[in-house]
């Protein structure tokens, strides 16, 4: 569970405008007593989701969590819709100022901020009859359900079927030795052996896949009280990541879009992403779902995860009727009828895969295996401050691989600057 600290630093990616709305409501006495209308009177439902502007996927989302309104039909569902880049950014505006929708999705790092600032609902009176999973355990604060799984997106490595069997390679490798043979033969055939972020470029999206290493190697960046950013574990995992580097099975200076394209297009052998880009590769009929093998991360130990999270606004003026449809949300019903869309994600609950999806891809799979034994890519105890941390350690990083820095020596000194900030 969150173990934030009052006080601290507010560094979620948000405008000075919208982190001084939070601070100044969390000085307030945050969400009202008064739940609004009773359930069986209904009223306008506001939920809001970034994912219900992709392209397909964001009706098919809307789709499912309207279902409540079968249940409830004394309810009206009302989307509100933002582009991702924005989306952060305006909910802490909306909900800083005591308005803004009464049901949202947040990803991890928001959701600390805002559990800090007292602006989310209580759940745990609408979630006891659920049979939620651990993936929810760390999203109780001070002894409070603030928010509940949407899902939770794992990393594996996966391997182009095609590009595979053209190398001559039968079996995906179970460690970075066999991953740098792998990709060096892949090379042979003309294609790219191994897709990764190593972009300061690509900031955002780096930090959170390079946790794989240090994590695969037992490593974390504090002990919950402590940062240990230069921990043996994360020094070796800094030396894993140099080794591939260095051996030229990566091609530098292709960002995430690039190396992905390339998987699609039988260009690229491996690629370590998460379960939600492994969806995407299949989205336009270049390759099919059995065109991609899928195992674990090539290390000893399990890698992270990204969650996005549901929660309610706790000054909603319909907040009985808020926390009603996450009591749907989380029923058997409500799991089903969002599984389709969410992929290999793992959600609330362990609502399996439906057959037809685990067979139009058969990688899926390994994702809900991996998944139970990943950790957050949200620093424990320093939850909200994680990004400026992060700053300090990819800094750190980027030295070691454009530089020939030594990694021991820069993950020292990304302690000292992330510790004196």
């Amino acid at each position: 569970m969150f173990n934030l600290r009052r006080g601290r630093r507010l560094a979620v990616t948000a405008t000075p405008l919208a982190i001084g709305a939070l601070l100044l409501s969390a000085c307030s006495s945050g969400g009202s007593e008064d739940e609004g209308p009773d359930v069986d009177e209904g009223g306008t439902l506001t939920i809001a989701n970034y994912q219900f502007l992709e392209p397909g996927r964001g009706d098919d989302l809307w789709e499912a969590v309207s279902g409540y309104a079968t249940e409830n039909d004394a309810v009206t569902m009302e989307r509100s819709e933002t582009p991702f880049a924005q989306y952060a950014d305006k909910l802490n505006t909306e909900l800083g100022a005591g308005g803004g929708p009464d049901v949202f999705v947040i990803q991890d790092a928001q959701f600390a901020t805002l559990a800090e600032a007292g602006l989310l609902e209580p759940l745990d009176d609408v979630i006891e009859d659920a049979d939620l999973n651990s993936t929810n355990d760390d999203l109780v604060v001070d002894g409070e359900q603030l928010g509940v799984t949407w899902e939770q997106v794992a990393y594996a490595l996966l391997g182009n079927k095609n590009v595979m069997e053209q190398a001559g390679i039968d079996e995906l490798p179970t460690t970075v030795d066999e991953l740098i043979d792998a990709g060096e033969a892949v090379q042979q055939t003309g294609a790219a052996g191994l897709g990764i972020r190593h972009q300061m470029g690509e900031f955002d999206g780096w930090y959170l896949d390079f946790n794989a290493w240090p994590y695969g190697n037992g490593g974390s960046w504090s002990d919950g009280e402590e940062l240990t950013i230069d921990s043996p574990e994360n020094v070796a995992g800094v030396e894993q990541y140099q080794q591939v580097i260095d051996s030229g099975i990566v091609p530098v200076g292709d960002d995430a879009s690039t190396f992905r394209t390339k998987f699609k297009e039988n260009q690229l052998g491996f690629i370590i992403d998460n379960s939600g880009a492994a969806l995407s590769f299949t989205s336009d009929g270049a390759i099919t779902g059995t065109d991609i093998v899928s195992g674990p991360l090539p290390f000893d130990e399990p890698g992270q995860h990204q969650k996005i999270v549901l929660a309610v606004n706790a000054n909603s003026d319909v907040k009985a009727l808020a926390k009603d449809f996450v009591r749907w949300f989380v029923s058997e019903e409500g799991q089903e009828a969002i599984r389709p869309p969410l992929g290999a994600s793992s959600l609330a609950t362990d609502v399996p895969l439906t057959d037809e999806f685990s067979q139009e891809h058969p990688w899926a799979q390994t994702f809900i295996d991996v998944n139970p034994e990943t950790k957050s890519t949200l620093i424990e105890g320093f939850e909200t401050d994680t990004k400026t941390i992060m700053q300090s350690v990819m800094q750190a990083v980027e030295k070691v691989i454009t530089q020939g820095a030594d990694p021991a020596d820069a993950l020292e000194q990304a302690q000292q600057d992330a510790s004196s900030n």
